[in-house]
């Protein structure tokens, strides 16, 4: 158990934050696809080679295993009935020493408590599809230069930056890398980036038989509608403020039980930005990243986060993940209802 410390957390995790909003912008602009090959590239088949992940990584406290025939819809609505909120770890739960987007960080996060682990996707010039933020290696890694405009092979050679810009041993992992890792100990949440097609996205979880622990998240919904074609079993998460967006969706035939409904960031606790998702059964998810959680850090009231909670909400997307577990644990205990509703 991580105690909450104001005190220390605001000293170690504003210079953090400063460079999550800095680097959240998108480019904007056309971007040229590569086309695809039809061949599997020189990394491509070293991955299909590779061995698991090591042996010496943490193992969760929790396994994530959805239970036959389900997926992550099924499991936030079990931990909803027992009025249970999962915290959404974004970009794997940073902390000093752990990166964005490194397998070790995925592992060290979810040793200490159940999470939903979310994350970046982008791909290579080769058509390797990676786990990252920005399209720019600068900021996270020892490198320099874009990710789109290099090979697979290239990008292995650079070390992930901590937020506190400190060099460590980890190094950007591929999505099939990833998936391999994640099966049968993490369910996790792939934020499709512009250089990445949907149908690509789906592609690489159905391969890798990740339906039952991987969701796609998706902004407009156009690619909403391409998932779903791609694949009648992918779980979408599309941000569902408009009941018009959901009615759009349901009329073209994609099944509710299959969608997770984003909130949106948050400013404010405000229950009538969800409310229709939960008259639907849809898992509402709210982020408190930025603006909730930089006030968290400077007035150390943990409390919103429960009132969040208490508001119906299925996951809480933060960067302060163990700050928001801990405040969560005061009215729910989260590791037994993790249990009761998965494969355990």
């Amino acid at each position: 158990m991580r105690l909450f410390d104001p005190a220390i957390l605001k000293l170690a995790s504003v210079s953090a934050l400063s460079l999550f909003l800095a680097a959240c912008p998108e480019p904007v602009g056309e971007i040229e696809m590569p086309e695809p090959s039809g061949e599997l590239s020189e990394a491509e088949r070293r991955l299909a080679e590779a061995a698991p992940a090591s042996d010496t990584l943490p193992e969760p406290l929790v396994a994530a295993v959805a239970p036959d025939g389900q997926s992550i819809p099924d499991v936030l609505r079990c931990l909803m009935d027992r009025d249970v909120t999962l915290v959404s770890a974004h970009r794997g739960g940073v902390e000093p020493g752990y990166p964005e987007h490194a397998i070790e960080t995925f592992a060290n996060t979810l040793s200490g408590g159940p999470m939903l682990l979310e994350m970046d996707v982008r791909r290579t010039a080769d058509g390797v599809l990676v786990m990252m933020h920005d399209e720019s290696l600068d900021r996270t890694t020892n490198g320099t230069g874009n990710i789109s405009e290099m090979t697979f092979a290239e990008l292995s050679a650079f070390q992930l930056i901590d937020n506190e810009g400190e060099l460590t041993p980890y190094r950007i992992p591929s999505l099939s890398e990833v998936l391999s890792w994640a099966r049968g100990r993490a369910f996790v949440q792939l934020d499709l980036k512009r250089t990445v097609p949907v149908e690509d996205l789906v592609e690489a979880i159905v391969a890798n038989d990740a339906l039952s622990y991987a969701m796609v998240i998706t902004y407009e919904t156009e690619d909403a509608l391409r998932a779903a074609a791609a694949s009648d079993e992918v779980v979408i998460s599309i941000q569902l403020t408009d009941p018009e967006r959901l009615e759009t969706l349901t009329e073209a035939g994609i099944d509710p039980a299959r969608l997770v409904g984003w909130a949106g960031v948050q400013r404010e606790l405000d229950p009538t930005v969800w409310a229709h998702l939960l008259e639907a059964g849809i898992p509402p998810v709210a982020g408190t990243l930025w603006h909730i959680d930089s006030e968290v850090l400077e007035s150390g009231d943990t409390s919103i986060y429960a009132g969040f909670a208490d508001a119906g909400v299925a996951m809480i997307a933060s960067d302060l993940h163990w700050t928001v577990y801990e405040a969560l644990e005061a009215r729910q205990d989260t590791v037994a209802s993790f249990r009761a509703c998965t494969a355990q």
